[in-house]
């Protein structure tokens, strides 16, 4: 079959997207290929059409269990050969899909980076045809300059293989730089880089300067206790204090952080999903890849790291396209918290100027955070040149533009 009858067959759409449509196309006409597409865009589709006209298999490494688990899960109810591999499975489940990957059972198989380090793994897959390798949530490539390092050995993965396969990454947020450290990470080959506009227009921009975060946190909610919402802390405490402060004021509300239980955070992100629990209060280890249309508001208790992380959290709103608000609680206090993340970023066996290297990029990104916050200029301009995006100077979409109430 062809893209379309693929699309049609599987999916039951006639048409694709024309970025879709130019990623896919790329990839099959054997080029590396970056696709950089808005939260909600349908990202996935441009690597799982190709998976399923390629000859071998393709590996999708994607940095979360519950992310892998929720897209092989509804490949599976299209009758695609999805599988995924993590560590929730026992070594006799894993020897299950070994198997259906040596008799040619799986045209998907999704694992984090970590797996690829795995001995058996590699032999395993060293005796088989890889079609396509890849990286979805690519911008979480960068976070093996400081915590998770098994990101920067993928290439070592690749080069292992018998045949070099095509390589895709895939993120909804991307700079020149991130772009460039992405293509050097995987050691691409001349990747075509197609982009969708990033701005997303339908979300009401809005910062608010706070010397009482809870108070204001309140008295932003209190009008919301039915409607979907996340907020993100930088620290597990943060997580903690919000959800105790937001419980006693009767809302419903859950946490959600790396240090939970697999099982947890996963029966977490069900009942979110079902609407039984209205508001996550989370680190930026929730988000990526769910798919829940009817989220309103997206706050940052504290500010966010990055223009980028500020984009990808806020973009998890709406994914209906409707109204929705990103909001975030300024205070200038919380650059010293992100400060002390950025000194004690772990040496992990570089040298002292390829440390200072990653930290002087992060703090340029903090500094281009507090710019945001303190501009009085348009936000959605503000967010879209610094992706490199034209865009006018009044979006009415943005505190700074309409100094009015929010809608709902």
């Amino acid at each position: 079959m062809d893209k379309n009858e693929v699309l049609k067959y599987y999916y039951g759409y006639d048409k694709l997207k024309t970025e879709q449509e130019k990623i896919i196309d790329s990839i099959l006409s054997g080029n590396d290929t970056i696709g950089i597409l808005p939260t909600g865009f349908g990202k996935s589709v441009c690597f799982q059409i190709p998976a399923l006209i390629l000859s071998g298999i393709t590996i999708v490494i994607t940095p979360l269990i519950s992310l892998m688990q929720d897209q092989v899960n509804n490949l599976k109810k299209k009758h695609i050969k999805a599988e995924y591999i993590n560590s929730l499975l026992s070594y006799d489940e894993q020897k299950i899909i070994y198997e259906k990957i040596r008799d040619g059972s799986v045209k998907l198989l999704y694992v984090s980076a970590e797996r690829l380090k795995n001995n058996e793994f590699k032999r395993i897959i060293s005796s088989v045809e890889v079609s396509l390798i890849v990286c979805d949530e690519a911008h979480t490539l960068l976070w093996s300059e400081d915590f998770r390092f098994s990101l920067a050995e993928i290439p070592t993965f690749i080069n292992m293989l018998k045949n070099r396969p095509y390589i895709m990454a895939l993120t909804a947020t991307s700079t020149d730089i991130t772009t460039r450290k992405i293509i050097s990470l995987l050691n691409m080959k001349n990747p075509n880089i197609i982009s969708f506009d990033c701005d997303r227009k339908n979300i009401f921009y809005k910062v608010i300067n706070t010397n009482n975060k809870d108070r204001d946190l309140y008295f932003y909610l209190k009008d919301k206790k039915d409607i979907h919402g996340i907020i993100y802390c930088l620290t597990i405490n943060h997580v903690i204090h919000v959800s105790d402060f937001l419980k006693s004021k009767g809302f419903n509300v859950s946490i959600y952080h790396g240090s939970l239980d697999s099982k947890e955070k996963k029966y977490i992100q069900e009942e979110y999903t079902k609407n039984n629990i209205k508001i996550i209060v989370a680190t930026n280890a929730f988000g990526m890849g769910i798919d829940i249309p009817d989220i309103r508001y997206v706050i940052e208790y504290d500010i966010p790291q990055s223009i980028e992380d500020f984009s990808q959290q806020v973009g998890r709103a709406s994914r209906d396209g409707k109204y929705a608000e990103g909001v975030i609680l300024f205070n200038l206090n919380d650059r010293k918290t992100i400060e002390y993340f950025i000194d004690n970023i772990e040496e992990n066996n570089r040298s002292k100027k390829e440390l200072d290297i990653v930290k002087a990029s992060k703090y340029k990104k903090l500094d281009n955070v507090i710019k945001m916050c303190m501009t009085n200029t348009c936000i959605h301009k503000y967010v879209s040149n610094y992706f490199g995006i034209k865009h006018s100077d009044r979006c009415n979409m943005c505190s700074n533009c309409k100094r009015s109430k929010f809608i709902f």
